[in-house]
């Protein structure tokens, strides 16, 4: 044999250890792809557990059923691997973060104004109880939220998020909406406002630029929808104990919880009855997102009934009066759609949960 035909040492060596070096690459690969983060965020199935154990009155019930509260499951910056997994999880959604966020400043920006949502459901949710069961209450006027920015606003350049708690505006107090207008009422757009308050419980300030607000004629602002922020403090020890949830869509079940434990009374019935629905100050009941990644939650804990916030407010009978507009109606028309879209993907979710 020709001295040609036997490999060289270095043709050896590559074979001996080929397996070895693809191995190596493969791991690399593996490493990369797993530390790159996408600007997406998944959706899915999250809890159903009951509320008993999170809100705390002062007052023993012993229930002989539950009541659950549920949530979706967010998973916020994924790597390709969860992407896939739940691009092929038929219990799973993928939404790009712009859109999931709202088109919020950042994605802390959007976790604090959930964080929001979350103590103003919890206030609420005292509100809507003692109301009902017609008890005086405790509220006090702490600022004004920061809910969405709008688009002509350029409050954002200069430093203001979502979530953003203002008190104060130049050196004056604004514990409230209103108070708020009065203090840039002397302004016009183009001016500069010094806006203070606090972001995700620290403090913050931001100098930024007013501009002509939308629709409203000779009024100079910020640039955002706004909430006044309230503090509402009950004659009974309740406590809340929701700091790993967000969102408001907890209000409900926290009011059905608190009603039943200072009046004794079992509302559960001996049945475990899931629910969700946001709560207004007087017990109105609000849509709420991801509806059906909660009842697939609630199926998995074997509730026996769900709540689904549903508004019947508006009747279709309405539709056919001839004094409407074409505008008028099609406002109506839109107004039910969205107000029955809980109860339409909630009966499609159900029927889904039984054909699987």
């Amino acid at each position: 044999m020709s001295e040609n035909q036997h490999p060289s040492h270095s043709q050896s060596a590559f074979r001996r250890y080929r397996t070895a070096i693809v191995i190596g690459i493969l791991i690399v690969v593996f490493l990369v792809a797993n530390s790159i983060s996408w600007p997406y965020v998944l959706y899915g199935p999250g809890s159903a557990e009951p509320v008993h154990p999170r809100v705390e009155t002062g007052k023993k019930l012993d229930e002989k059923g539950s009541l659950l509260f549920t949530t979706v499951s967010t998973y916020s910056k994924p790597n390709v691997f969860s992407l896939i997994y739940a691009w092929l999880n038929p219990r799973m959604d993928i939404e790009t973060e712009e859109k999931a966020t709202g088109g919020a400043v950042n994605y802390t920006a959007y976790r604090n104004l959930l964080a929001y949502m979350r103590d103003s459901s919890e206030s609420n949710a005292l509100l809507a109880a003692y109301n009902v069961m017609k008890k005086e209450i405790d509220v006090k006027e702490e600022g004004v939220i920061v809910y969405t920015l709008l688009k002509e606003s350029k409050a954002a350049e200069h430093g203001l998020q979502e979530g953003d708690i203002i008190t104060s505006v130049d050196g004056k107090s604004t514990l409230n909406v209103t108070s708020m207008i009065d203090a840039l009422s002397s302004k016009k757009a183009g001016d500069n406002a010094t806006l203070k308050g606090t972001r995700g419980g620290k403090p913050f300030e931001a100098t930024v630029p007013l501009i002509a607000m939308p629709g409203e004629q000779d009024r100079a602002g910020v640039g955002f929808k706004q909430q006044t922020v309230l503090k509402v403090t009950p004659p009974d020890p309740v406590k809340f104990d929701f700091n790993d949830t967000g969102g408001p869509s907890a209000g409900l079940m926290m009011t059905l919880e608190i009603v039943a434990q200072l009046t004794g009374e079992d509302l559960s019935r001996g049945y475990r009855i899931a629910g969700t629905g946001t709560i207004a100050h007087d017990g109105t009941v609000g849509q709420i997102g991801g509806i059906q990644y909660k009842l697939m939650a609630a199926d998995k804990q074997k509730a026996d009934y769900f709540l689904v916030p549903f508004d019947s407010s508006i009747g279709l009978a309405d539709l056919d009066d001839p004094k409407l507009t074409p505008a008028q109606r099609a406002a109506m028309l839109n107004a039910i759609q969205n107000g029955h879209s809980n109860w339409t993907l909630a009966q499609q979710t159900v029927a889904d949960l039984a054909y699987r």
